[in-house]
């Protein structure tokens, strides 16, 4: 049997953990280190810890959670099919889901537009369609 640490799961959710710290946390992201331990509670040298890889609790998670956008923290949710759902979500803004939306698909045909989406085009819709799922998905709640 394969220790949990060495699995698919621990790997992926681990490199995503490193990714959303380079994308969110440092100067000139969403919010600085510094910063970010000073709301959070968390240290600066676990913060640093955790951007390397270290396995983050889910303490840790739910207090990044209230600092950093969704879309952040279902980058480390990801790879075990879960996504963070805002519970306290204002009511239907049907026309700002369609906007989001409509914005979405734009940048979608401008990356296909020659035929070929290359890397960099791949990783902005990504993160653009994290971003979207992230702001919108709970407008599926209560479903």
């Amino acid at each position: 049997m394969i220790p949990f640490s060495e699995s698919h799961i621990a790997r992926e959710t681990a490199h995503r953990q490193q990714q959303m710290f380079a994308m969110f946390v440092g100067p000139g992201l969403h919010v600085t280190r510094n910063a970010l331990a000073a709301a959070s509670g968390i240290p600066a040298s676990t913060l640093r810890d955790l951007a390397g890889g270290s396995a983050i609790t889910v303490a840790q998670l739910m207090a990044l959670r209230r600092f950093l956008p969704p879309e952040a923290i279902n980058m480390i949710t990801e790879p075990g099919g879960a996504h963070v759902i805002d519970t306290q979500a204002d009511t239907a803004c049907w026309d700002e889901v369609a906007a989001d939306a409509a914005a979405l698909l734009s940048d979608v045909m401008e990356a296909k537009r020659d035929g070929v989406v290359d890397h960099a085009e791949e990783a902005r819709l990504r993160k653009r369609t994290r971003a979207f799922i992230a702001k919108n998905q709970h407008m599926a709640a209560d479903g």
